[in-house]
């Protein structure tokens, strides 16, 4: 007897053209949701590497809700994780502006494309002295939440089914450990920063 995929199975196997597509045709807000909890991990990371603090990077995060239900329609996407990218890189930069601070200055910016201090038995060096925190919660995480992290977050174009394949993984575990590796980088960064 067949078995019946569950709606999460389903939207697990649609590839993110396929659920932009449907959004574009619906504009329905219900079916942005899927492609937006496919990729919230990914938006939460890239807010806070320009915004620097979990607070900041959680409301940035909820804030690119409402610009792809703005956005998404009127443009052509096709390669969405690339599109996300910059709409989300651009909308942290913008509030920064508005915030009249230099986005160099911001501390994430340096760790997250350094290839040496991704290095995790290094210490930074004192131009990335505001990485700090960040740098140290990533060396607290368990190895395989770790190595997670690093591929999805701080590569380009890596996705579940990749690092799964590098890791010799499930895709499921690799959620798994991205889900609550974010919650442990979250949980330790808000420790850092008690003032936050």
């Amino acid at each position: 007897m067949p078995t019946r995929l569950s709606t999460q199975d389903r939207l697990a196997s649609t590839t993110d053209a396929d659920l932009v597509a449907r959004f574009r045709e619906t504009e329905a807000a219900e079916d942005l949701l899927p492609l937006y909890e496919r990729y919230a991990n990914f938006i939460y990371a890239l807010c806070l590497k320009y915004l620097a603090t979990p607070t900041r990077a959680e409301d940035a995060g909820a804030e690119i809700w409402s610009v792809l239900l703005e956005k998404l329609p009127r443009h052509e996407v096709s390669n969405f994780k690339s599109w996300l990218h910059t709409l989300v890189r651009n909308h942290c930069l913008m509030q920064l502006r508005k915030e009249k601070r230099d986005p160099l200055q911001q501390t994430n910016a340096g760790l997250v494309q350094s290839d040496t201090l991704l290095h995790l038995g290094e210490e930074p060096n004192e131009e990335a002295v505001d990485t700090r925190p960040l740098h140290h919660c990533i060396k607290q995480l368990k190895e395989e939440q770790r190595r997670c992290i690093n591929l999805f977050y701080l590569r380009e174009g890596e996705t579940y089914q990749s690092i799964a394949a590098q890791l010799e993984l499930s895709v499921g575990r690799v959620r798994s450990h991205l889900q609550n590796g974010r919650r442990n980088l979250k949980l330790c960064l808000e420790k850092q920063q008690p003032n936050e």
